[in-house]
């Protein structure tokens, strides 16, 4: 075979249904017959790897550089994605790459680029789990037997693909170094027995341990924080009191990280780790799983046993910047103990209610807050899980568009999306109009129109569309057919 020589450029090649680009360093390739043959350039061959059940990912495009860099580039899409390489296609020894992906919201682009060497790397994408489907929410484990019942039947309703398993960090380490896993592997053995993909969701906020401001050796010795607080914004003039600590305090991390190895441990002993497809990103939470913080005053709430929280933040040195510290340490928690599963962060998008104190940088209370108190939480985030992190919003409406703010971030970082229906209506459903105090059932046309609102986030003709769509077991039960019908478009080609 003769051979030729070929500038420093991209060789393009198609073999079957699967796309390779192919570049040689001086030498001769054989692969399925076809020769490609080139000179002074590092060999690179891309792919991705999916299963025909699974979401299509995109295709890879590679950009030789003559300054002896190379890109790789693909496209933003409604699937997640890992990066993967490797050196020696004989082994199939396949390792998370190094190289940190690069976001283009302009393009919509994910770019990565190197320097080149005369080695040969291949490249391809993997879909780390296919998280599509509905998903039926446990409010917080133990539950009650009417809501242990309704949320076993509805395990087996046609359509529901996964769970979302509520735990309470006082409920699963109620002492330091004891832990209590018997709801976890309950409902765990549940979801596996009927194939169903979880979502573990692990609160601090309220659900904090008593035991995390006890001086050692019975304590972590944080220092507590005690809010009074009003769910909803104080519309249903009811107040709580909760005692958190600080996200940067360190004694607060040092417990948090602990107790994720030993739920990463305990899940990998028992066998059922590879049926947690994801986790909810936690650790900084008021009264729900979702990222925020007391952030009320009794003015902003018109309620005198709400506490002023900013006073008290001001007082123990919050500032953005430590708040974006004590996040960056809590990811890097969850990296350690869970490095291959996808991660879902619930943000609370209003223009009425702060998820975090009005307080800047330089410790001052503002009146000044920026329009996206959730950004900088959010960017981080969606460095360090490329491709596998999903913003969601837990308040869809089907007379309301999908939470604008949710939207943007996603598609600004480059993140997957997904939503929560409310949860205002009597009997733990959902309202479907009214208000939190006065609301109005849904039908099963109106529980569809609200599912569809998240499903297609901007409409049925953008690309754009939810990974699943979370939803309380009472209405499960009774709007299967909108359960099935919404199952069906989740799964459809976009």
């Amino acid at each position: 075979m003769r051979k030729s020589s070929i500038p420093c450029a991209l060789i393009t090649c198609s073999f079957g249904a699967v796309r390779r680009f192919i570049r040689a360093a001086g030498s001769t390739l054989q692969q399925t017959g076809v020769p490609v043959i080139a000179s002074g350039c590092l060999a690179v061959r891309l792919w991705i790897l999916s299963t025909a059940s699974a979401q299509s990912l995109p295709n890879l495009n590679a950009q030789a550089i003559c300054n002896r860099t190379f890109s790789v580039s693909w496209p933003y899409t409604n699937s997640g994605f890992a990066l993967q390489e490797s050196t020696d296609l004989t082994t199939a020894a396949w390792q998370p790459s190094a190289l940190a992906p690069d976001f283009n919201s302009n393009t919509t682009t994910f770019t990565v680029s190197e320097v080149t060497t005369n080695a040969a790397r291949f490249f391809r994408l993997k879909q780390p789990a296919d998280l599509r489907g509905i998903y039926v929410v446990s409010a917080g484990l133990p539950l009650s037997t009417s809501n242990s019942a309704a949320l076993a039947a509805s395990f087996n309703v046609p359509g529901v693909d996964g769970c979302v398993l509520g735990l309470s960090w006082s409920n699963i380490e109620p002492t330091l170094g004891s832990n209590n896993w018997h709801d976890l592997d309950a409902w765990m053995s549940n979801a596996v027995v009927v194939n169903l993909k979880v979502n573990v969701a692990v609160r601090a906020g309220n659900d904090t341990p008593s035991w995390l401001f006890l001086p050692p050796p019975t304590g972590a010795g944080a220092t507590p924080l005690t809010f009074g607080y009003s769910p909803q914004d104080g519309q249903t003039t009811n107040c709580q009191v909760e005692t958190i600590a600080a996200p940067w305090d360190t004694n607060f991390l040092t417990a948090w990280d602990a107790m994720l190895t030993k739920l990463s441990t305990h899940l990998k002993n028992k066998g059922t780790y590879d049926a947690v497809k994801l986790l909810r990103l936690t650790g900084i939470n008021r009264d729900t799983d979702e990222l925020h913080l007391p952030a009320q005053t009794a003015d902003s709430t018109g309620l005198d046993c709400v506490s002023n929280a900013p006073l008290i933040w001001q007082a123990a040195g919050y500032t953005p910047s430590n708040l974006l510290s004590g996040w960056s340490n809590i990811l890097a928690s969850f990296q350690t103990h869970f490095p291959d599963k996808s991660f879902s962060v619930a943000i609370i998008a209003k223009t009425n209610d702060n998820a975090f104190p009005p307080i800047n940088d330089d410790g001052d209370i503002t009146n000044v807050v920026p329009a996206d108190q959730n950004r900088p939480l959010l960017a981080l985030a969606s460095q360090m899980f490329r491709g596998r992190l999903v913003i969601q919003n837990n308040s869809l409406y089907p007379d309301l568009p999908a939470q604008a703010q949710t939207i943007q971030s996603a598609q600004s970082l480059g993140t997957l999306i997904a939503f929560q229906t409310n949860e205002q209506g009597i009997g733990d459903k959902a309202r479907c109009g009214g208000n939190i105090n006065d609301p109005v059932a849904c039908s099963n046309d109106t529980y569809l129109a609200m599912l569809d609102t998240g499903i297609y986030p901007l409409s049925p003709t953008n690309s754009l569309r939810a990974q699943y769509i979370e939803v309380f077991p009472a209405d499960a039960l009774v709007f299967t057919n909108a359960i099935w019908q919404a199952h069906q478009e989740l799964f459809a080609a976009p």
